[in-house]
């Protein structure tokens, strides 16, 4: 009587294990999902930075989107040199001699939150002059 039950006892948690360990109640049905006709399998929208993306900038694509937001934003400045290193973005600009303090101050401010909407991915250090 024992041989049978422990015989019935490993029948039934060898049935329960094959039966977890198959699946048997989950779900696995997928959902298939094709990718865009790019040419590449769709991995350009995997990687939005991949130079046939079409939001991949350049270096000097980036100084001339921050140069054209300090120009449309700021026509009283005279030159603007502005330097990419790493994540940080230099940019000095220089105003007309005799610009007040509070003035030079102010476009200081709004400079950086221009450059800061116009270009995202980089900490702004501007600094402005009287020249």
């Amino acid at each position: 009587m024992k041989k049978r039950i422990f015989f019935l006892a490993a029948v039934w948690l060898l049935a329960v294990s094959v039966t977890t360990a198959c699946g048997g109640a989950a779900n696995t049905r997928q959902e298939v999902r094709t990718h865009s006709k790019d040419g590449l399998l769709g991995i350009t929208e995997v990687n939005p930075n991949m130079p046939l993306s079409k939001t991949y900038r350049t270096y000097s694509d980036d100084v001339r989107v921050m140069e054209a937001a300090i120009k449309e934003r700021f026509p009283m400045v005279t030159n603007t040199t502005i330097t990419l290193n790493g994540p940080v973005a230099h940019v000095l600009l220089n105003v007309p001699a005799g610009t007040s303090a509070e003035e030079i101050a102010r476009i200081k401010h709004e400079a950086q939150a221009v450059l800061a909407a116009a270009s995202p991915r980089y900490n702004i250090d501007a600094d402005v002059s009287a020249k």
